[in-house]
């Protein structure tokens, strides 16, 4: 298995805050040592049980980058109080039989280490992060405890669109991100 953390941010929108925390988290990790990307699950299609088996290939190599992975950390905007479907999409994939009919052999989510972040409005992506950590334990993933990390979208940053993290809200991100990897170190 790598020592890589996959990055996951759940919004695929230009100049997405997510996809720029995901960005923070991942050069933050890559700065303490960390293996870490930003992962692209662009060509990802629509969970169909008309197409499911064979997988496509990018399925297969989603599959074997998750199952690879030391861990997960699943940034997401909040839709409606929830996750986007194209988030819910990637973890419906990868939480699926491989081989048709076989509901035995783990999926490549089974004990997988996930942490749960969100930047948002006023709710910090409250939300969100609840719904998911109902979703991330219901795959049989291993959820980091806590509530996850919580980003409140500075109000400038909706004029220059770039999210710049004031000294407490990096402080929690630095919180964060230690208890992630002193999570990722557990047995």
């Amino acid at each position: 298995m790598s020592q890589k953390v996959l990055v996951i941010s759940g919004s695929d929108r230009q100049g997405s805050f997510n996809t720029q925390l995901a960005q923070q988290l991942a050069a933050a990790l890559q700065a303490k040592d960390q293996e870490a990307e930003v992962y692209d699950f662009s060509d990802v299609p629509l969970l169909s049980q008309n197409t499911e088996f064979p997988a496509p290939a990018s399925i297969v190599k989603l599959r074997e980058d998750i199952g690879q992975a030391a861990g997960l950390i699943l940034v997401s905007p909040e839709y409606n109080g929830s996750y986007p479907a194209r988030l819910k999409n990637l973890i419906d994939w990868a939480s699926r039989a491989v081989v048709a009919g076989d509901n035995e052999t783990p999926t490549v989510l089974k004990g997988k280490k996930v942490g749960i972040a969100s930047v948002a409005n006023s709710t910090y992506g409250k939300f969100v992060r609840q719904h998911l950590s109902h979703l991330v334990p219901y795959v049989r993933a291993n959820l980091m405890e806590g509530e996850g990390l919580g980003i409140r979208i500075p109000a400038e940053a909706w004029g220059s669109g770039q999210l710049e993290l004031e000294a407490e809200q990096q402080q929690k991100v630095d919180e964060f991100l230690a208890a992630y990897l002193a999570f990722l170190q557990e047995a």
